[in-house]
């Protein structure tokens, strides 16, 4: 048995013994798994890819050719996926190996990680508290030590709300930078593939795998770009840093709020210099981007409300209804808007490298006192204006909360196609501290 392989087993193995309490997958791929293994085993070191033998799950809505996606719904893939989605492919050619498919709210709505079909999923650090979601399973994963990487999705925060809660780090790229071909959608205006793993690093290479034009993508984005782990070593010296004031600071609970301005006056100290700024606009930002993602959904759902709503979660139907409600004006409004925020949003950019706020204004919340549809419109509050203006960020943790002892997440956000300026920030900061902070 070669070393990919001895590795394989040990990450199967530990998910057949925590992940009846996590359900952090809705299917193992163990015999896929092995056999990617010995075939990675058997490549000759001149030949071996990028990701070399690195362990990943994906999120079950993106295809594995063979492999039924379910989106987290019970009533959906009933046909495995005849070919494997783009960023499944790229995964593959880099030498990465995949275990699984991993749990997720229905059809990517919700950030709580509950699923009444594959059942909750349970944060990896205190099973009491939210996983957070929409790609629940994924941060879960990871933080358990399931796998080393895992591809999670992003539309309003679905990849960066887990992976702060859980305590590793998420990167939501630049809308187009990575391929959704093979990728169930929920808003194809704001969704986009999502790195998740324990470390920046690691990150870093799992975008710079998947940072490849997609010609059958029609949201993918053509053009030179800067490659991703451009400045990944350049450090925080000279970095220009903007702390967010306004409403990126409104109603942060006192313990984030200590946890993060630590982080930041931890940037300072390594040569980063912190600018207080305010996005103007950012207060809308959410109520705007539900006027352009609630009925783009319910156009990808359409005949399922029609024909069956039924199957479909009730939380998750009350939403596309509402967009199936909204008129076309109005989101057209909403798409007005978007562009002068965007606008608004660069010009803070022109001054600033990477603003930083908390990844959600709260401690992670319990479980057991949780309203969905409020949690997930209070947890996303600050996740949804970065998507709303179209650039890279990323959920790094910075510490734990002084009361709970869980995972804090700070937030970080760049100019749109600067994910090298994002990274170098991100991994700036985790040098600085010394390291990942582990669970």
């Amino acid at each position: 048995m070669g070393p990919v392989r001895e590795r394989v087993e040990r990450y199967l193995a530990r998910t057949r013994e925590r992940d009846r309490d996590l359900r952090a997958f809705i299917a193992v791929l163990a015999d896929r798994a092995r056999w990617q293994a010995d075939e990675r085993d058997a490549t000759p070191p001149a030949r071996r890819g990028s990701l070399h033998g690195l362990t990943v799950s994906l999120k079950d809505n993106i295809d594995v050719a063979g492999v039924r996606s379910t989106a987290g719904s019970a009533h959906h893939g009933g046909v495995p996926a005849a070919r494997d989605a783009t960023v499944t492919r790229l995964l593959d050619d880099a030498g990465a190996v995949v275990l699984g498919k991993n749990n997720m709210a229905e059809f990517a709505m919700g950030a709580t990680g509950r699923n009444a079909v594959f059942g909750d999923c349970r944060n990896a650090r205190d099973g009491h508290r939210i996983a957070g979601g929409s790609s629940s399973g994924s941060g879960v994963a990871v933080a358990a030590e399931l796998v080393e990487a895992a591809l999670g999705t992003d539309t309003g925060g679905s990849g960066r709300i887990p992976a702060s809660v859980n305590g590793v780090v998420g990167l939501r790229p630049t809308v187009g930078r990575v391929s959704n071909r093979g990728v169930f959608p929920v808003s194809p205006s704001f969704d986009t593939v999502t790195p998740i793993a324990g470390d920046v690093r690691t990150v870093a290479r799992v975008l710079a795998a998947l940072d490849r034009f997609d010609p059958d993508d029609p949201t993918a984005v053509p053009g030179e770009r800067t490659p991703v782990d451009a400045l990944l070593g350049a450090g925080l010296d000279g970095l220009r840093v903007g702390v967010a004031g306004g409403f990126l600071a409104d109603g942060v609970e006192p313990g984030v709020r200590r946890v993060v301005a630590t982080a930041t006056e931890l940037m300072a100290r390594h040569g980063a210099t912190a600018t207080p700024v305010t996005v103007a606009g950012a207060e809308s930002a959410q109520e705007r981007m539900l006027e352009i993602m609630y009925p783009e959904a319910a156009g990808v759902h359409a005949e399922r409300m029609r024909a069956d709503p039924r199957s479909i979660d009730a939380d998750v139907l009350r939403r596309l209804r509402i967009g199936a409600g909204t008129p076309e004006d109005i989101t057209q409004r909403a798409r007005r808007w978007r562009r002068d925020f965007q606008a608004r949003a660069s010009e803070v950019f022109s001054r600033v490298d990477v603003v930083v706020c908390p990844t959600i204004p709260v401690d992670v919340p319990r479980a057991d006192a949780v309203d969905l549809a409020a949690s997930t419109r209070d947890l996303a509050r600050f996740t949804y204006v970065w998507a709303m203006y179209g650039g890279p960020s990323m959920s790094v943790p910075c510490g734990r909360h002084p009361e709970s002892g869980m995972p804090v997440g700070l937030h970080l956000a760049a100019a749109p196609w600067r994910e090298d300026v994002l990274l170098r920030a991100a991994a700036g900061f985790e040098a600085a501290l010394g390291g990942p902070v582990s669970g």
